[in-house]
């Protein structure tokens, strides 16, 4: 993580330095429609906001039990979630609002693609990782995003970037350690998650020639539904056991700091980078075309 952090302001403090060599060019009417790729990666500790467990054994419906909050704020204190989503995804949109002659900008973007998740559980007590899954580069991610901006001068201004980016999945390849096989049944397990990622950052944005420089605070959460299903058979007799647990996961915090650089490379072209810093680590870059 701090790493990442020191290579972001070096990139930045160079880029400001380039692009306050170079003239600043004349205001002109953009280019309306955007298509482009790009990618991003989320890292971010979670933590249990509800969690019922239900039991089947050999037919017979044992019932539904609620924890309640006293219990999860126990495992919360001793059990560390934490979920790292990677996406690859094709972005379309278009400025609404892009006049030269006018202060307000306004744009939209449409977002397609794969995501993974790669989730754990580990127990802070014991040392011992209780779960993990990776669903690799094979589930379905969509997202929205808004970019409002006002220029207050040619150089100074203010965006509003809120976006929201979806993904669910089923995973049936899953390590887990505290909840092992009875003698004599074989099992299938398998997580069903549905994953909701919302952020919205403030950023005061300076811009040099081609290269605009933002930076401010950003809000975000997320909000994660898992089914987690166990089924045990006895190999002898074939009678069956059936564990769930349905739980919802919600981050332990929900500010950042944000930079972000775009680079209008040439008309046709533009480079964009962003960073959230915190508890939390998100990076997301991508390149356009415009036209």
């Amino acid at each position: 993580m701090r790493k990442a952090t020191i290579l972001m302001i070096v990139v930045l403090q160079c880029i400001t330095a380039w692009a306050q060599d170079k003239p600043s060019e004349p205001s002109k009417a953009g280019k309306r429609f955007f298509v482009g790729l790009s990618w991003s990666y989320t890292s971010i500790d979670l933590k249990l906001s509800s969690l019922s467990l239900h039991s089947v054994w050999f037919g017979s419906d044992l019932g539904t039990r609620d924890l309640e909050t006293g219990e999860i704020d126990t495992i919360n204190d001793f059990v560390k979630r934490h979920t790292d989503i990677n996406t690859l995804r094709i972005e379309a949109g278009m400025d609404f609002i892009n006049k030269p002659d006018s202060r307000w900008k306004l744009s939209g973007t449409l977002l397609l693609g794969l995501a993974q998740n790669l989730t754990t559980v580990h127990n802070n007590e014991s040392g011992v990782q209780e779960y993990s899954f990776n669903s690799g580069f094979s589930k379905p991610c969509l997202g929205l995003g808004i970019n409002l901006g006002y220029q207050f001068t040619k150089h100074w201004g203010l965006s509003l970037r809120p976006y929201i980016v979806g993904t669910m999945g089923t995973i049936k390849d899953i390590d887990d350690k505290i909840n092992p096989d009875p003698i004599n049944f074989t099992s299938d397990k398998q997580d069903k998650f549905s994953t909701l990622y919302l952020r919205s950052s403030l950023l005061a944005r300076y811009t040099a020639g081609p290269v605009t420089i933002m930076a401010g605070p950003g809000f975000y959460y997320v909000w994660a539904k898992h089914v987690y299903r166990r089924n045990y058979t006895n190999i002898n007799d074939g009678q069956t056991l059936t564990e769930e647990a349905t739980y919802v996961l919600i981050p332990r915090s929900f500010i950042d700091g944000n930079l972000a650089v775009v680079w209008n490379i040439i008309d046709q072209l533009t480079f964009h980078v962003s960073a959230g810093i915190a508890n939390d680590f998100m990076l997301d870059a991508g390149l356009h075309y415009n036209f």
